[in-house]
């Protein structure tokens, strides 16, 4: 994998630390003063603070899909186990990532971010409805489900009670989040 220019990396990493101090805002002042760069570096990376915004999006997403990927799971398991684990694996992606309640629940207010999220959220539960298909298959889900519905089902809501979690008072711990969540999953899916 290609290493990114220094001044993109620095970029990024300045400008989660600022999205995390910042709760949701990013002043370019105090992101380039962080970053040691100029205002020119960012329009040279990114194009725009819209741009650096998509590449956080970008790379928070392709994160989460790396940590639930298929070689993270169990290989002997029934489907139901592996996706147990695969639901606590997602639970605890957001619950480690401090940019993940921010992301979750203020960026999401920007359209243009919401339109992307909108996008790595499509991809996600199209991968899910396969893996519902892939579960129908082997006889573990009922075949009487809609894959595609249930996909977006079991996709948005762990989206959004993930969200729910990360603000709950007092604070959840990750395994319970993700006990919490897989028994809506399973219960939504037809699991015993």
């Amino acid at each position: 994998m290609a290493r990114a220019p220094i001044g993109r990396q620095q970029l990024l990493t300045a400008a989660r630390d600022e999205l995390v101090r910042g709760n949701g805002l990013l002043e370019l002042s105090a992101l380039t003063r962080r970053a040691q760069l100029s205002t020119g570096a960012l329009y040279h990376h990114f194009g725009s603070k819209s741009g650096l915004l998509a590449a956080i999006y970008d790379g928070f997403y392709d994160g989460l899909r790396h940590a639930i990927a298929d070689p993270h799971l169990p290989t002997e398991a029934d489907w139901g186990t592996r996706e147990r684990r695969r639901t606590h694996l997602f639970v605890d992606y957001h619950f480690a990532d401090p940019l993940a309640p921010i992301l979750l629940n203020r960026a999401a207010l920007d359209p243009e971010l919401a339109e992307l999220e909108a996008v790595h959220i499509q991809t996600m539960s199209a991968f899910a409805a396969d893996n519902i298909r892939h579960g129908q298959s082997v006889g573990e889900l009922p075949s009487t489900l809609d894959a595609a519905s249930a996909g977006a089902f079991v996709i948005g809501g762990l989206r959004h009670g993930i969200a729910q979690q990360l603000r709950a008072e007092p604070p959840v711990e990750p395994f319970e989040a993700g006990e919490r969540l897989w028994h809506l999953v399973a219960s939504s899916l037809g699991i015993a």
